[in-house]
């Protein structure tokens, strides 16, 4: 939900040549599936367990921007069709990283 300028910055300091949507108006969030989330997917055990090993990966909590209640999520977009999501269960889920380049690489060789 930031500002593409407040994108590029973050994308910036990890990869220059990255690209998002920006969307700070969250027109594409509930198409996408990604709701608002309750008290169970901010206070559970497994999001503080979450909060933890991301500080212990030298990770801060950052000033919020958007709704901190939107759930996360990741997709990859290819010929205008959503060829894979991930929907996090949790406010600190993320996708499997090598599950995201796996299907990146399988989308690239059929193309």
């Amino acid at each position: 939900m930031a500002t593409p300028d407040e994108c590029e910055h973050f994308f910036h300091r990890f990869d220059p040549d990255a690209a998002a949507v920006s969307d700070p108006e969250a027109t594409f969030y509930g198409p996408f599936g990604l709701e608002r989330g309750g008290a169970g997917e901010f206070l559970s055990p497994a999001v503080f367990a979450a909060g933890l090993r991301a500080v212990m990966k030298g990770n801060l909590v950052g000033v919020p921007v958007g709704d901190v209640r939107r759930m996360p999520g990741a997709f990859l977009v290819k010929d205008h069709a959503v060829r894979w999501r991930f929907l996090a269960e949790h406010a600190g889920d993320h996708p499997d990283l090598i599950d995201v380049a796996r299907t990146a690489h399988g989308l690239e060789t059929n193309a």
